[in-house]
């Protein structure tokens, strides 16, 4: 009879006991970089790239195609140049500089991609671009090189969102390139889509399709160096990991697992709450978390979470650290709040992440 008992006080227990907090703890520190944000509408914090030597690329800016170094030891900011004309952009912060890629570095030049949504030719229009960018580190200047990418077709300017242009770099030739859907009310046209909704390998010369039926993919990583995967969000609901395969469709705007925001949206989704049909994701959200930039953690300094991956996110003003194993089956998730809206994330040289944020802050993240 005691022993009953105790066996009912026990399983009792097991629902009236708090969760466990959070067993990661992050040690952040912050500088302020609100000179580089972009206005009109919401503050959009700016794009990041990490030098071999520790400096900072950042993109972004009042202008929205500005383009500054940030010295890693002075903590002093430095305007390198210009790169999106004045008559291509509306006001408005999403007319900016959503990537920067090094493909390439020396003491003296770095050669970098740049990418970024544009107004076309007439002006009532929206593309998105990919630019080469030669950094000439003794002048600390900037200048396009050539073009490599524009996306067709030139959409509504009044859908000037998802413009995604996340990169990852393959070699100093060549990087994969997330395109958004650009809020294309005909993006459930495969035959007037176009480029958009795609994730494509780019290069001087060539244009390659990887896969499509993407949303917004705003976080890209080449895991281990060869496996790509791909973070984007949904609609209301249903963000998305995803493992990047030639030649894959990955569902929208025909499947999610989240929900249209009204009748009135751009777009209305075929079916919701499944994938169908379409490639799975390794993972998805609901409700969403607006994931922004994927990253594999350092090898080591993240104890557990060595290898593993990290995740901005907008919605959730947070970190999430995922565990995948060898199957890409994603085993554990932690979120952890950071307090801000994530835009850009790296890994530093030292172990750490880098990340900028819509409050325009520049945070240093290592474990405690």
């Amino acid at each position: 009879m005691f022993r009953k008992a105790v066996l009912a006080l026990l399983v009792l227990l097991a629902f009236v006991i708090p969760a466990k907090a959070n067993s990661t703890e992050l040690q952040i520190t912050k500088l302020d970089i609100s000179n580089t944000l972009t206005n009109g509408g919401n503050p959009r914090g700016p794009a990041l790239a990490v030098m071999k030597d520790g400096a900072l690329l950042l993109g972004g800016g009042p202008s929205g195609g500005e383009l500054f170094a940030l010295n890693s030891q002075t903590k002093k900011m430095r305007l390198l140049g210009k790169l999106i004309p004045s008559n291509r952009r509306l006001n408005d912060s999403r007319f900016a500089i959503t990537d920067i890629a090094v493909l390439s570095e020396t003491k003296h030049i770095a050669n970098l991609l740049i990418s970024y949504p544009r107004l076309g030719n007439n002006s009532n229009c929206v593309e998105v671009v990919v630019d080469q960018i030669r950094f000439n580190r003794d002048s600390q200047r900037v200048n396009k090189v050539k073009t490599w990418f524009i996306t067709k077709p030139c959409v509504p300017v009044s859908a000037v969102q998802h413009a995604s242009g996340r990169f990852v770099v393959i070699d100093k030739n060549s990087a994969y390139v997330t395109i958004g859907d650009l809020g294309f009310t005909q993006i459930d046209n495969p035959a007037k889509r176009g480029d958009l909704g795609s994730i494509f390998k780019v290069s001087a010369n060539q244009i390659v399709r990887i896969s499509q039926g993407h949303r917004n993919a705003q976080g890209l990583l080449l895991l281990n160096g060869k496996d790509l995967l791909a973070a984007e969000h949904g609609p209301r609901g249903g963000d998305e990991l995803n493992l990047i395969k030639q030649g894959s469709d990955y569902g929208w705007p025909f499947v999610t697992y989240g929900e249209p925001y009204s009748a009135g949206d751009y777009v209305k989704p075929s079916k919701t709450g499944t994938h169908t049909g379409y490639v799975e994701p390794l993972k998805y959200w609901v409700p969403s978390i607006a994931p922004t930039e994927l990253v594999q953690l350092p090898a080591s300094g993240w104890k557990e979470w060595d290898n593993q991956l990290g995740l901005g996110t907008l919605k959730e003003l947070s970190l999430v650290l995922m565990k995948v194993d060898n199957n890409f089956k994603v085993t554990k998730t932690e979120t952890i709040k950071v307090g801000h809206r994530i835009r850009d994330l790296e890994v530093g040289v030292t172990s750490q992440l880098i990340a900028t944020t819509d409050e325009g802050q520049l945070l240093e993240i290592r474990l405690k």
